[in-house]
């Protein structure tokens, strides 16, 4: 092998990293909220599911553009180079095809970023992902000029970037869609409630960061369905429910009739709100438990709307804005064709 040859790949760590990130995110974006929105359920929490995505969508891209980036390995030889970045096949290049580079300095950690800029790609080199950075450097930028940095794509790099945005940007456009199907229409007379009676099975807190947001409890009779109590239901104390209410014991819960008799008995028809916005859960107004557990809301209680359409199309038309940035700057970078 000449003094030009050699190979040399990413640094064991940096390429571990990645498959680390890349096995972790996956099922903690994709299985542990497809998971969670249809445990249990005879209709999967649509509402749910698709702003969980919505949100690791964001995240995705971001490691799609970053990864993009990392050139994975280098083969030198001597009249060629093979370069494989990520998401990519390996190419060959003569080192004449080599136009120009430029290096500078990392902003966020102390280390050199070279990017070497071809006739039809382009292609980054770290040094502290890279072991000798120096020598490698010498060898492609030989017959090549110093340049300011410059902000460039491949074709197929821009096409899957517009790919990534029009998908997300089409995720959104669902998401404000679903929000308008889910949402039943206002009604400004009180809801009609029932009593239901049942043996209690289990209780437990809800809580976020530490606070309590209210109780959950499961009923002998219908183990497939979660009475909520919400905390912000009621104005009176309710932090010792858990150690008031016996188990295995009667207890009476105040609820919508509508749910009664839409999810409960299925007298009546469930809308799609019904079906695709939290199934599962029924909303507690009211406990009573022999003569140690009385309580109940004193708030008006209205029929649910389930989605709140005109401000979910505000707040992700901020993401459609992001979106739209985002294709403008990608073609705002000079654009390396193919031969």
């Amino acid at each position: 092998m000449s003094q030009r040859e050699g190979i040399f790949r990413i640094g064991k760590k940096y390429n571990y990293l990645r498959w680390f990130v890349l096995v972790l995110l996956f099922p903690a974006t994709v299985g542990i909220p497809f998971m969670i929105a249809t445990d249990k359920q005879i209709y999967p929490d649509l509402n749910l599911l698709m702003i969980c995505y919505l949100i690791a969508s964001f995240l995705w891209m971001a490691l799609l553009i970053e990864f993009g980036q990392k050139t994975l390995r280098i083969e030198l030889y001597e009249d060629e180079f093979l370069v494989k970045k990520c998401w990519q096949k390996a190419r060959h290049f003569p080192y004449q095809s080599i136009l120009n580079y430029n290096e500078q300095p990392s902003r966020i950690e102390p280390f050199k970023e070279l990017t070497i800029y071809l006739s039809t790609n382009w292609f980054i080199i770290r040094s502290n992902e890279f072991a000798d950075y120096d020598y490698k450097k010498d060898q492609l930028t030989h017959y090549a000029q110093p340049d300011s940095y410059k902000k460039v794509v491949t074709l197929a790099e821009r096409n899957r970037l517009r790919w990534a945005i029009s998908g997300l940007a089409l995720l959104i456009l669902a998401t404000i869609t679903f929000g308008y199907l889910a949402h039943n229409p206002t009604d400004e007379k009180p809801a009609r409630l029932k009593t239901v009676t049942d043996i209690v099975d289990q209780i437990r807190e809800n809580r976020n960061k530490g606070n309590l947001n209210g109780f959950t409890l499961q009923l002998h009779r219908w183990p497939d369905f979660s009475f909520y109590v919400s905390r912000r239901d009621y104005t009176a104390d309710i932090r010792s429910l858990k150690q008031t209410v016996a188990f295995r014991d009667s207890i009476i819960l105040i609820v919508r009739e509508s749910d009664y008799r839409k999810k409960l008995v299925g007298t009546e028809p469930l809308s799609f709100g019904d079906k695709y916005d939290n199934y599962k859960q029924i909303k507690v107004f009211g406990v009573n438990q022999g003569d140690w557990v009385h309580l109940r809301t004193d708030e008006l209680v209205y029929e649910p709307t389930h989605t709140n359409p005109l401000q979910r199309s505000f707040l992700l038309s901020i993401l459609l804005l992001f979106c739209w940035v985002g294709w403008v700057y990608i073609d705002r970078h000079e654009v390396l064709q193919p031969d």
